[in-house]
């Protein structure tokens, strides 16, 4: 998958977690500037990524994501 496929991904299943059909964001987006985004809804779509990318995430590399193109780095990755 290239950068812009994971992005598109990513960018649908957090609409579809955070039940915001308008959301957009970039690589450079902050999570705390979503404003539907909490702990819960994190842990949520932690568990959808892992299901649609097949990937696993360790606990502690989630724990440096700031921006939307943190995660993006460590879904690439991980899919290798």
């Amino acid at each position: 998958m290239t950068r812009g496929e994971l992005l598109t991904t990513l960018l649908e299943i957090s609409r579809d977690v955070l039940d915001e059909d308008d959301l957009t964001f970039t690589d450079e987006t902050l999570f705390e500037n979503i404003e539907e985004w909490d702990s819960l809804n994190h842990i949520h779509m932690v568990v959808r990524m892992e299901k649609v990318f097949g990937i696993r995430f360790d606990t502690s590399e989630l724990q440096s994501v700031v921006k939307v193109g943190d995660l993006l780095d460590i879904v690439a990755r991980l899919k290798g």
